[in-house]
Parts: C-alpha cells; structure tokens; sequence
C-alpha cells in the first residue's frame, strides 16, 4: 500500500492539530473497514514555510517527526476504547497515494495555477490542496467549516440571521462568502484591513441589529457583543472550555474540525464523504487524543 502523505504547511506551525486530526481521520475510516489506506502508512508532516510553492515543493522528500508515532499510539489507545464505527458497506479508498496539504498563514492567499473545485482562489482564500498524477487542486473550507460549526451550536446563518465579523484575510473572506451564501447577512466591523471582495449579494447591517455569531479574525476581541463567539485560534494557547458547544464561547477546534472534514468531503476524498466520522466525534477524539498526549 503505497503511502499517503499529508503536511500542513505556513508559519509558524509547530502547534497545529492538523497533523494529529488527519491521523485521526484515517484511524476512523480504517476501523470503518475502508480498504486503501492505513493508519500505519499514512505520513503525517509538518513544513515551516512562508512561500507555498516551497511547500509544494518539500512534501514529497520532507521527513515526519518522530512525535507522529506518538499521535498513532495514542489514537490506537483511543480507538480501543471509543465506540466503533464500522460502516454497512464501506468504499474503497481510490487515491492510495498522493500528496495533501492544508494550508495556513500566510500561505492561503499565495493562489498558483490550480483546478480549484469552489472558486476559493478567486477569494485568494485556498486553505487544501490535493496534488496528484493529474496536477494540482485545490479547495478553501474556512467558510464551510465556520457555518457548519454555527449550525451545530445553534446560531445558523438562515433566514438572515447576522454574522459580527473583524478581519479581511483569506478565512474572514471565505466565512463572509459562505455565510451570505447560506441566507446569512453581515455586520462588518472595521479590521487591520478591509473586507474585498465582499459578497455580491451581501446584506449589510449595522451594529443595532443583533448578531447570533460573533468572530475577530484579527485576534483583537472574543467579545462582539454577538450571542455567541468563536474564536479562530487553535494554535499556541487557545480557549477550549471543555469542547463545549452549549456555551457563549466556541473553541476555535471546532472550526479545525469542520474545515478538515470539508476538506476530506470537497478535495480530498469525495468518494468517502458518507464514512467520514461527524464533527462531534472527531473533536470528542481530538480532545482525548490531546488529554492523553499531555498525560503521557
């Protein structure tokens, strides 16, 4: 079985979760009885870079840290104890080997010619990449997993219902798209940079109509004075509250989750979309992953 490689790539990313919740996921859709890929096969990379093409360039001869075979010990523990998730009648896994990357700061906005399956490079907002015999594609999921996220916690976009938002970056762009395109409008607060392009079809409000979600992709405020707020870190020192999503306060995981799904769904693997753990599970797995990480 021929390897699959996955690294997330930018600066800095020596806390990212990518790495473990890619294991995660493929430890879930072998236990699923997925035939094609494995969870002792599958790499799981880091790559420190400021130019994307240079990532592109590294996956392939970039070595895996030693720590990835410390995330696969702890997601067998994980999956000996966890409840099984075998599927009726599992897909094959088609894409046995090839190279994905999950792309952070500041690597979104560095847009290569590509086949983008979601018109994220026109929002210079590409955050997944899938290079294969066929080329380079690519897919930006902030948007998808910041609705998804709201419509798990309750405050979704439909029916008009106000997004607050700071930040004018390659995720600010892709949450503002997605919410208007689910029947979302927007309160647009002013950032380090403004928002553009905007939505087309954006409604607008101001700050006398209340806002269901509340997020500052600048970093300066977890507080909008939106119902709730989610907090677009998940690097370095985050707010977790327990992975709660009943609460005013939504850890930023929750968005890596989703994003990581979607990415899965929309790029990665679309033939697997109907196997895929749900976002309440694999968060509740990151989450004992990491605690048992930290025990260890």
């Amino acid at each position: 079985m021929a390897p699959l490689v996955h690294a997330v790539a930018g600066h800095p990313v020596e806390s990212s979760c990518s790495p473990l919740l890619m294991l995660i996921t493929v430890g879930r859709l072998e236990e699923a009885g997925v035939s094609g890929l494995s969870l002792e096969t599958t790499q799981a990379l880091r790559i420190d870079a400021v130019d994307v093409d240079a990532a592109i360039a590294a996956i392939g001869a970039f070595p895996e840290a030693a720590e990835a075979e410390r995330m696969r010990l702890q997601i067998k523990a994980r999956l000996r104890t966890a409840p099984k998730a075998h599927a009726p009648d599992p897909p094959r896994f088609t894409k046995a080997s090839g190279h994905w990357l999950s792309l952070t700061s500041p690597l979104k906005h560095q847009i290569g010619s590509w086949r983008c399956t979601d018109g994220a490079q026109g929002l210079r907002s590409v955050n997944a990449i899938r290079i294969d015999e066929h080329g380079i594609h690519s897919a930006g999921t902030d948007g998808a997993g910041v609705v998804a996220v709201a419509r798990l916690a309750g405050s979704p976009p439909d029916g008009g219902a106000v997004l607050r938002m700071r930040g004018g970056g390659g995720a600010a762009r892709s949450t503002a798209h997605a919410w208007v395109k689910a029947g979302g409008r927007l309160h647009l607060l002013e950032g380090r940079r403004p928002l553009s392009p905007r939505p087309e079809q954006a409604i607008l409000v101001g700050a006398e109509v209340p806002a269901v979600l509340g997020i500052d992709f600048d970093g300066g405020s977890d507080d909008l004075g939106a119902e709730k707020h989610l907090v677009p870190r998940y690097q370095g020192e985050v707010v977790r509250h327990d992975g709660a999503l009943s609460g005013n306060v939504l850890d930023g995981r929750w968005m890596l989750v989703a994003q990581h799904l979607e990415a899965w769904r929309s790029l990665w693997a679309p033939e697997l979309r109907d196997v895929l753990p749900s976002i309440t599970d694999l968060m509740a797995d990151l989450l004992a992953v990491e605690a048992m990480m930290d025990e260890a």
